[in-house]
């Protein structure tokens, strides 16, 4: 995972959540009126989608085209879920960009005490760098060991609630990363540094887990 700029909140967002949020309010605040059929989000998934390059936001794995139907198929999330938060319905900044796998198979409507870690987070020491760290031997996301007890179990809530280690994850990230930590074996260091530049600054697939490959070479001396 990696830290992803949603951009400006479009202008049509404003007037869909005062024509719909209420009636979501209604529905699960106070348990009135039937169950609302908007869901004027799903406008707005390519727009997200291009923030990343149609990479997932929270595995980072390439999205699949929303039809026909497939567990990497790109959807809209909410990041604190609608059953849970109504009023965050139409709110721009509790939208994610995420594949069907992340968001219907595993994260769905769950919500643990401290959250999760926020793909989009406004706040720096809450963005995804601040929490997570590779396994490059087992392809696992796991903690930053420098984290404290709440902020290492909202890590845990994150990898465990959206499956980020499913074993289907784990054996595609290997090869992308071991791929890189190949080709990049064969520059000189001197030419290392624009190969490294490229996939950390650019919305390519695993950016995020090649920026923590690249600290790692670099804490070692290797990059």
């Amino acid at each position: 995972m990696r830290w992803i700029d949603r951009g400006a909140e479009p202008d049509e967002v404003a007037g869909y959540a005062r024509q719909f949020t209420n009636g979501w309010i209604a529905y699960y605040r106070h348990q009135t009126g039937s169950h609302p059929t908007d869901s004027y989000w799903s406008a707005f998934r390519s727009m997200l989608g291009s923030r990343s390059d149609g990479n997932c936001w929270y595995c980072e794995r390439r999205c699949e085209p929303a039809s026909p139907p497939s567990r990497f198929r790109e959807s809209v999330d909410h990041f604190q879920p609608l059953h849970r938060f109504p009023e965050l319905a139409y709110e721009w900044s509790n939208w994610i960009f995420s594949c069907q796998r992340c968001n219907g198979d595993y994260k769905q409507d769950k919500w643990p005490a401290n959250g999760y870690v926020n793909p989009s987070a406004t706040l720096t020491a809450e963005r995804p760098e601040q929490y997570f760290d590779y396994d490059t031997l087992s392809g696992s996301i796991v903690p930053r060991s420098d984290l404290p007890d709440d902020a290492r179990q909202k890590a845990l809530n994150t990898i465990d609630d959206l499956g980020l280690n499913e074993h289907s994850l784990l054996s595609r990230r290997l090869d992308y990363t071991r791929e890189f930590i190949s080709t990049l074996r064969q520059f000189s260091i001197a030419d290392r540094r624009e190969f490294i530049d490229f996939h950390k600054s650019q919305p390519v697939e695993y950016a995020g887990i090649i920026g923590m490959v690249v600290s790692q070479m670099q804490q070692a001396g290797a990059a």
